[in-house]
Order: C-alpha cells, then sequence, then structure tokens
C-alpha cells in the first residue's frame, strides 16, 4: 500500500484547482454603453437573470457624459462603470460611484467599481458605506 500516500498529494492538488477555478474572473459580463441618443442599449449578455436589468438599471440611474459602459461582473456581483475620467480626478469618479450605488446593491451586487478612461480604479464603493477614492 505504499501507492495511497503518493496519491493524496496528486488528489489534493487536483481538488485544490477544481475549487479555484471556480473562483475565476471568467465569469460571464453583462455591458451596457451609453451611445449618443439611447443612454441603455445592452452591448453584450450574461445570460444570468438580474445581470442584465441590473447593468441597464444602473445605466439609466447615471446622466454624466463621462460613462462610457456599465458592466456587471462576477457572479452578477460587481458592477463597474467605465468613464472618460482622467486618472487624477478621484472626485468625478466618486460622485459617479455615489450615483450608481443608490440603485446598484440589488440581488448579488456587493460593490461599485469606477474606472477611469485608461482603466485606473477611482472610486469604490460596498453596501452602506461612502464610496471611496
Amino acid at each position: 500500500m505504499t501507492s495511497r500516500p503518493r496519491t493524496m498529494p496528486k488528489l489534493a492538488l487536483i481538488l485544490a484547482v477544481a475549487v479555484l477555478s471556480g473562483c475565476s474572473g471568467a465569469a460571464p459580463e453583462t455591458k451596457h454603453s451609453a451611445p449618443e441618443g439611447n443612454p441603455a442599449a445592452p452591448e453584450a449578455s450574461s445570460g444570468i437573470a438580474g445581470c442584465d436589468d441590473a447593468a441597464a438599471t444602473v445605466q439609466k440611474h447615471l446622466t454624466s457624459s463621462d460613462v462610457r459602459t456599465v458592466t456587471v461582473n462576477g457572479q452578477c456581483t460587481n458592477v463597474t462603470v467605465d468613464t472618460g475620467l482622467g486618472d487624477d480626478d478621484t472626485v468625478g469618479g466618486r460622485r459617479i460611484c455615489e450615483t450608481a450605488a443608490e440603485v446598484a446593491y440589488t440581488g448579488d451586487i456587493n460593490s461599485v467599481t469606477v474606472l477611469s478612461g485608461s482603466g485606473a480604479e477611482l472610486s469604490v464603493g460596498i453596501p452602506g458605506m461612502k464610496c471611496l477614492p
């Protein structure tokens, strides 16, 4: 029975990989872009019930012309707002985050992230707290 001790580490490794793959960032996304004249036109669909509605609700609620897209990602747990703001405009990012947070926290949504035009994080929020720059 010397083969059993060698199999245990392999089994543990396989189990760890299987568990971690369930936590990967490769989850479906729902995107809503804000083309001129149509503030809530969907760019993509996740197929997860409620995610499309959450993205559309946040997109409609945001009136800033700096908002480019609203994406619901993860397992429908995060709303990310892509903007045209500069990397140093944390005041504008926080304002957009606070506005999005007014309607974002429904279902499993538990965070809001606002990104600059280059993808830098400008602000982040969680339920019950003010958005942080």
